[in-house]
C-alpha cells in the first residue's frame, strides 16, 4: 500500500504537469485537478506510443518523462500551485459528514489497489501486454503467439508507463490512481447538489452508489473502467452545457472521447456528443476544427500503426484493409473464426447456435444465461422503459434526451457486434442514477445510502464471500480481500501462483503454465509465454504455429502454416 501511494506520488505529479501543457494546446481555461490529470494520463500515452514504435517503454522513457516534467513545472509552477491549492479549498468547503465519506471511500480505492486482480482478462492477456511494453514496445506480429495480444490498449500502454518494471513487478494499479481522481469528483459534484441543489450534480454524486460494482475494475488496468469514468464526465460536461462555455466544453468533449476511444474501441459511440455539439453549435466551435484535426489524425495514426505491427491489420480486430504484403500477418481464418457473430455472441449461447436462433431465444438466453449478466441486462431493459418518463417530467429541457438517444444507439450496434453489458453498462448506470435522482433527494437519506454503500465495500474488502450465485464462472467465485501485510507491499499483480515449463516448437523456445482453467491464462510468465494448449489447438485446428521472424523476440513472431505431414 505504502509502495502504492510513492507511485501515486509521482503518477499525479507527472500527469498534473503535462495536463497543464495539454491545456494550453487547445487554450483551455477552467482546469480543474481531475480535468488536468486527465488529460496529463493522455498526453503520456499519445507520448508512450510514439515511443513504442522504436522500443521499450522503460527506464530511457522514465528519463524522458522526468526531464519534460521539471522543464514544463518550471514554466508552469504558478498554474500547477493554483491547481493544486483548489484541492484544499474545495476540501474545506464541505462538510463534515462529506470530508469523512470522502476519507473513507479514498482509503478504500487505496486498500482495494493493494489487493489481488479480480478481473479474468488481467491472467489472460493484460499482464502479458504490460510485459512486452516494457522489455521490447510494439512487436510485430505478436497477436500470432497470442491473439488477445493484438488488442494492446491505449490504457494498457499508461499503464506499462507506470509498472516501474525495472524497479518492482507488482504495481498495476493505475486504475486505482484514476478513481481517486474520479472519487473526489463525484464528490464535488455531491457537495453542489447540497449546496445549489442542481438535480443534474445529484445525478453524478450519487455515483459512489455505484462503487461496489466499479471496485472489482481497480486491482487490475482494466481498460473498461476508464472508459466508465472517463464516459461520467463526458455527460456531465455536455449535460452543464450553456451558451457561455459552448467553446470549453467541446474542447473537453472531444479530447476526453479521443482518449476513450484510444483506450477502448468500443467507446466510439461517444463520439455522438461532440459530432451532437458541433451540429449544433458549428459557429462557436469552427475554430477548434483545425488542432483538434491534428489531434484526431495522430490518435488515429498511433491506433493504426500499433494494430498493423501487432497483427497486420489496421483496425484489427475488423480485417478490413489488411497489410498483405507483411510476412506476420495474422491468418485470415484464424480472424474469421475468432470474431464472427457465433463468437461474438458466444458467451450467453451456445457456439454454431446464433445463427439459426429466432429473436425470441436470442432475448431468452441473453437476460436468463446467468446471474449478473441478467441482472444488468434486466435493470437495462427496465431503465430504457422508464426513463422517457423522467425525462419528459423531471428534465424537459435539459439534453438528456440527446443521451438516451445514443444509449439506445449503443445497444443496438452491440446486438449486432457482441452484446457484452461491459461495453454499455455505463449508460446503465447513469440511468439509473438519473432514476434514484428523483426518488432520494433529501441529504440525510442520500448521506446515509452513501455510508451504506461504503460498508458494503468495506465488507467486500476483509470478508472472504463466493460469488457463485452471481457469476458460472469459477475464476470470478471468489473476492480479493486486504490483509495486514499489504498495508507496505500489494499483492501481486496476478491471482494465479502458475507453475511454467519451457517448451520448443520449430525455432520458438517459450514458457507455458501448466493446469490452467482456460487455454487462454498465460499469467506472470516470461516471455516469450504462450499456453500449450492454445497453441495445439491453432496448430489441430488451423493448421499453423508461431514462430520467430528472426533471431530475437524483437524481430516479432508469423504464422508458419503446416504441411499436413508435419
Amino acid at each position: 500500500m505504502v509502495l502504492i501511494l510513492l507511485s501515486w506520488l509521482y503518477l499525479f505529479l507527472t500527469s498534473i504537469i503535462l495536463g497543464i501543457g495539454f491545456s494550453k494546446l487547445f487554450r483551455i481555461q477552467s482546469l480543474t485537478i481531475v480535468f488536468a490529470g486527465i488529460l496529463g494520463l493522455f498526453g503520456i500515452t499519445l507520448l508512450a506510443s510514439s515511443w513504442a514504435i522504436f522500443g521499450p517503454i522503460n527506464i530511457e522513457f522514465h528519463a524522458f518523462l522526468i526531464i519534460t516534467s521539471i522543464t514544463l513545472g518550471f514554466y508552469l509552477k504558478s498554474d500547477l500551485k493554483d491547481i493544486t491549492q483548489s484541492i484544499l479549498t474545495r476540501l474545506n468547503s464541505f462538510s463534515l459528514a462529506l470530508k469523512a465519506l470522502f476519507s473513507i471511500s479514498s482509503i478504500l480505492i487505496l486498500l482495494q489497489s493493494a489487493t489481488l486482480p479480480f478481473i479474468v482478462d488481467n491472467e489472460t492477456y493484460y499482464i502479458q501486454t504490460i510485459k512486452w511494453l516494457n522489455e521490447y514496445g510494439f512487436v510485430l506480429g505478436l497477436a500470432n503467439l497470442h491473439l488477445f495480444l493484438g488488442q494492446t490498449s491505449g490504457w494498457h500502454i499508461t499503464q506499462s508507463v507506470y509498472s516501474f518494471s525495472f524497479l518492482y513487478d507488482s504495481l498495476n494499479d493505475l486504475n486505482g490512481y484514476l478513481f481517486l481522481l474520479f472519487n473526489y469528483w463525484a464528490f464535488q459534484k455531491l457537495h453542489s447538489y447540497f449546496t445549489n441543489a442542481n438535480r443534474l450534480d445529484l445525478v453524478f454524486g450519487l455515483l459512489p452508489l455505484t462503487y461496489v460494482f466499479l471496485f472489482q475494475f481497480i486491482s487490475a488496468p482494466s481498460p473498461d473502467l476508464p472508459v466508465y469514468l472517463i464516459s461520467f464526465i463526458v455527460l456531465s460536461m455536455y449535460l452543464e452545457i450553456h451558451k457561455d462555455n459552448v467553446l470549453e466544453k467541446f474542447n473537453f468533449i472531444t479530447i476526453f472521447v479521443l482518449f476513450a476511444i484510444y483506450i477502448k474501441i468500443t467507446a466510439l459511440v461517444l463520439l455522438a456528443f461532440p459530432l451532437l455539439l458541433f451540429i449544433k453549435h458549428i459557429a462557436v466551435v469552427r475554430s477548434q476544427l483545425i488542432p483538434f484535426r491534428f489531434l484526431g489524425g495522430l490518435v488515429l495514426f498511433l491506433f493504426v500503426i500499433k494494430n498493423i505491427m501487432l497483427t497486420g491489420y489496421p483496425f484489427y480486430p475488423l480485417t478490413v484493409f489488411p497489410n498483405s504484403n507483411a510476412d506476420y500477418l495474422v491468418p485470415m481464418e484464424i480472424m474469421d473464426f475468432f470474431f464472427s457473430r457465433d463468437m461474438m455472441h458466444s458467451f450467453y449461447i451456445p457456439f454454431s447456435v446464433f445463427e439459426n436462433a429466432t429473436f425470441f431465444i436470442l432475448v431468452k438466453q441473453y437476460f436468463l444465461h446467468s446471474g449478473i449478466d441478467s441482472i444488468i441486462g434486466l435493470a437495462t431493459v427496465f431503465l430504457l422503459l422508464i426513463s422517457p418518463f423522467i425525462i419528459s417530467k423531471y428534465y424537459p429541457k435539459q439534453r438528456i434526451r440527446d443521451v438516451y438517444f445514443v444509449f439506445v444507439l449503443a445497444l443496438i450496434l452491440l446486438v449486432f457486434s457482441s452484446p457484452q453489458y461491459r461495453f454499455f453498462v455505463y449508460f446503465t448506470i447513469f440511468f439509473g442514477l438519473v432514476f434514484l435522482s428523483v426518488m432520494f433527494t433529501n441529504k440525510k437519506i442520500i448521506l446515509g445510502l452513501l455510508s451504506f454503500s461504503l460498508l458494503a465495500i468495506g465488507v467486500l474488502l476483509f470478508v472472504p464471500m463466493s460469488f457463485s450465485a452471481l457469476t458460472q464462472n469459477k475464476l470470478l467465485a471468489k473476492n480479493s480481500t486486504f490483509q495486514l501485510e499489504n498495508v507496505i507491499h500489494p499483492k501481486p499483480n496476478t491471482r494465479d501462483n502458475l507453475n511454467y515449463i519451457k517448451i520448443t516448437k520449430g525455432n520458438l523456445n517459450y514458457y507455458s503454465p501448466t493446469e490452467t482453467p482456460i487455454f487462454w491464462i498465460t499469467g506472470n510468465g516470461d516471455l516469450p509465454c504462450a499456453n500449450k494448449e492454445q497453441l495445439d489447438y491453432f496448430e489441430t485446428n488451423f493448421n499453423v504455429i508461431p514462430q520467430l521472424r528472426g533471431k530475437t523476440l524483437q524481430e516479432g513472431f508469423y504464422a508458419k502454416k503446416l504441411k499436413t505431414n508435419d
